[in-house]
């Protein structure tokens, strides 16, 4: 029978079916909810790691609930952290009760003192009093072990979780402009701490057309980004589609970040608007001008320069002018790093038809930065070819 959880605090409610087995958190609020309990967890962590005896008086329940933690020794049974971050890699539910739901979450954890470390996690969440009650990472293996989406978990929930003075959370509405800022902030902390899983994100097409393994997408993040942790969120866009949300956020510096949102914080990632072509470029290239289509492949091709991608500018090039001017990618990279610029702006003069599916466009190519003043002129002869393909030369001297 469905039911009802209303807040005391907020007045807020939530339709619920208790019982359920485990699944994917799917409601964005819950997940800032316990993602606030495990930030307030290492919190008091830190400080019980600095002030030894911060705990003196206060009961096992506050924190944690691990039976073989008291008092006494909870300085030696638990890690030490210093100024904590945490990053939530996968967040589970299972809702035992009608107010009671269990959290699995898996994560990483840095400090200033220890490397980036895993760590699984439960929390407890009584929505009717608005309070949490955490199993450490160390002993929550017991209770995990084994469980899977569609699963149960196999582990006691009291009736209630009773408030004391440092188990209790806030409710919050995010935003959609919050949240887009954390996506991006999500992405920044592991672009600089664990880039692996930034890797094990990406959309799968994507990854096999942008980096063919880690080593390769890690030089590609240190050559496009350079200090990732300077980038802030400049602007995004939402839309909702059938079977994910999608967000295009683009930061300070002009860089793209398309994600495909299946649940909160859960996503398939893109890291620019020309390695794949995504379902907006191809509704927008099919209803385009042979014009426009030039221009569309063109700036592809510039974007990868600009990003210093030059496996995907070298692979667009007609075979027959690969072979007379550039027959590896070394010699394609060493020319374009000594005829442009680090950042290229294009302005396109004159178009033509040269016959057929071949068309050329004569573009100015300038410094975007504004260090340097000259203008570089080229004209690009391309064939368009089926679908999105092409293939394109130009004049290289």
């Amino acid at each position: 029978m469905v039911q009802y959880i209303v807040s005391q605090k907020t007045g807020y409610s939530e339709e619920i079916e208790p019982e359920e087995p485990v699944a994917i958190v799917s409601v964005r609020n819950h997940y800032y909810i316990v993602e606030s309990c495990i930030n307030k967890y290492y919190t008091y962590l830190d400080i019980l790691s600095n002030l030894e005896r911060y705990y003196e008086g206060s009961t096992q329940t506050e924190l944690t609930e691990a039976e073989s933690i008291t008092t006494d020794n909870i300085g030696t049974k638990l890690e030490k952290v210093n100024n904590p971050v945490i990053d939530i890699v996968n967040m589970y539910v299972s809702e035992k009760t009608d107010n009671i739901y269990v959290y699995i979450i898996e994560g990483t954890l840095r400090d200033d003192e220890n490397p980036i470390s895993d760590f699984t996690m439960i929390v407890k969440v009584d929505f009717a009093n608005e309070t949490f009650s955490i199993i450490p990472s160390d002993y929550a293996s017991e209770h995990y072990a084994n469980v899977s989406v569609g699963g149960t978990i196999d582990i006691d929930v009291p009736e209630n979780i009773s408030v004391n003075k440092n188990n209790q959370y806030i409710f919050r509405t995010v935003s959609d402009d919050t949240y887009a800022r954390d996506l991006f902030n999500k992405l920044k902390e592991e672009m600089v701490y664990n880039v692996e899983e930034v890797y094990n994100s990406l959309d799968e097409n994507y990854r096999s057309a942008k980096a063919t393994d880690l080593s390769n997408f890690e030089n590609y993040v240190t050559n496009k980004y350079g200090d990732m942790a300077t980038l802030t969120a400049d602007s995004y866009q939402k839309t909702n589609k059938d079977e994910y949300t999608q967000y295009v956020i683009i930061d300070t510096e002009g860089n793209y970040y398309i994600f495909y949102e299946t649940a909160p914080m859960e996503y398939r990632l893109i890291l620019d608007t020309y390695t794949i072509d995504i379902p907006e470029f191809t509704d927008r290239y099919n209803e385009a001008t042979p014009q426009e289509k030039v221009i569309l492949n063109i700036n592809k091709f510039m974007l990868a320069i600009n990003d210093g991608d030059y496996d995907y500018a070298y692979n667009v090039l007609a075979d027959s002018f690969k072979a007379n001017n550039f027959q590896n990618l070394e010699a394609f990279e060493n020319y374009i790093k000594t005829n442009f610029y680090a950042q290229n702006k294009v302005d396109y003069m004159e178009f033509g038809n040269e016959s057929g599916t071949y068309y050329t466009y004569r573009v100015n190519i300038t410094d975007e930065t504004g260090a340097n003043n000259n203008t570089v002129t080229k004209t690009f002869i391309m064939l368009l070819g089926e679908g999105t393909d092409f293939e394109l030369s130009f004049n290289i001297n």
